[in-house]
């Protein structure tokens, strides 16, 4: 099914979007590549602009639950009646295998005037209008700092949390599985344990966790399990001793801070107890 995309997106001259769990399904270094589908308003300007919208394989837990804001015939592409329910109904929905539906679709396609060149402007664009800003240390330093530093084919995992947006946007998945991510933005403390089972089943490949305090804590035992299974990978967690995309609501909402907050924990210690080897930065150079 990626590669009948790849095809697809090529033949048409078409941005593609992927959502966050379909990270890597389309290669990022590829010209028609766009973005990542948020559901929220990144990408609407770019989505506006379109006379069709082809969901291929997409997993309705990626939407918000909110109207579909856009105006745009939708074509439904899926592999099975039991793949979810959309919150709205779609012109046309092609069940079957993902590849089968795209080679009916080529028989027919019709490309629309539009260079490449505008799609690489489109994603710089998206990615400037989600950067954080700011000093010092945050997810967004992280996640530059981890990308040059890190071995080729390593395999990235995220935990939910404020610090998966920037993250999200800015580690570039090649192929599928280049990432693993949770549903939605539901599941705390996935990463490390995510982490720890790419690392068993490809020995050979790197693996990376980035996951906030929150996760860490639910977690933390399983950097026991890693020492005792030789895993190999890193574990990096954005630690600001809160659960910061509740709190950030609880502010919007003008409501009392509960249950958001805690004492900071020093990770790198408490890592080292389980064997690992625990460093903690505190400084921009770090």
């Amino acid at each position: 099914a990626p590669d009948a995309l790849i095809r697809f997106a090529s033949d048409l001259e078409c941005p593609v979007l992927t959502g966050y769990k379909a990270k890597g399904v389309f290669p990022e270094d590829d010209p028609h590549f766009a973005g990542q589908f948020t559901g929220a308003k990144a990408e609407q300007g770019l989505i506006k602009e379109a006379d069709l919208v082809i969901l291929y394989g997409l997993d309705p837990i990626e939407l918000i639950p909110a109207n579909w804001p856009f105006q745009a015939p939708v074509l439904l592409l899926r592999r099975s009646l039991n793949d979810g329910d959309l919150s709205f109904n779609p012109s046309v929905a092609v069940t079957g295998p993902l590849e089968k539906g795209i080679e009916a679709l080529l028989d027919h396609a019709r490309t629309k005037e539009r260079a490449p060149a505008t799609f690489l402007d489109y994603r710089s664009g998206f990615n400037e209008r989600i950067r954080l800003g700011g000093s010092g240390i945050t997810s967004e330093t992280v996640i530059h700092a981890a990308v040059s530093a890190a071995p080729v084919k390593t395999r990235f995992s995220v935990d939910a949390g404020a610090h998966m947006f920037s993250v999200m946007a800015f580690w570039p998945a090649l192929r599928p599985h280049d990432v693993l991510k949770s549903n939605g933005l539901s599941t705390m403390g996935y990463a490390l344990p995510a982490a720890i089972a790419g690392s068993l089943v490809e020995r050979g490949r790197p693996h990376l966790a980035i996951t906030g305090d929150g996760g860490m804590l639910m977690s933390l035992a399983e950097l026991s399990t890693a020492v005792r299974l030789n895993c190999n990978l890193v574990v990096a967690v954005a630690n600001d001793a809160a659960l910061s995309l509740i709190d950030v609501k609880q502010q919007r909402q003008q409501r009392p801070t509960v249950g958001v907050r805690y004492p900071a924990t020093n990770f790198a210690h408490a890592a080292e107890g389980f064997g690992c080897r625990g460093i903690r930065v505190e400084d921009d150079k770090d």
